[in-house]
């Protein structure tokens, strides 16, 4: 795989702090437990079991007992 040519350029910097910044990268973040709450899902081969986030050990027994 070639390594990508990336360029990254502020025209418009952040008024809310001293350095201009701006937050990137969060986004990736908020579908972590619907993609884990689906594993589950999947592997207990019942869709909608997992109804409640975060998904405890206590919880998961639970469903399991079920």
């Amino acid at each position: 795989m070639p390594n990508p040519a990336l360029l990254v350029t502020e025209d418009a910097p952040s008024s809310l702090n001293t350095l201009g910044l701006k937050g990137a990268g969060e986004g990736g973040a908020n579908p972590v437990g619907a993609a884990i709450a689906s594993a589950i899902d999947d592997a207990l081969q019942w869709p909608g079991a997992i109804t409640q986030l975060p998904v405890t050990p206590q919880r998961l027994k639970a469903l399991i007992r079920r």
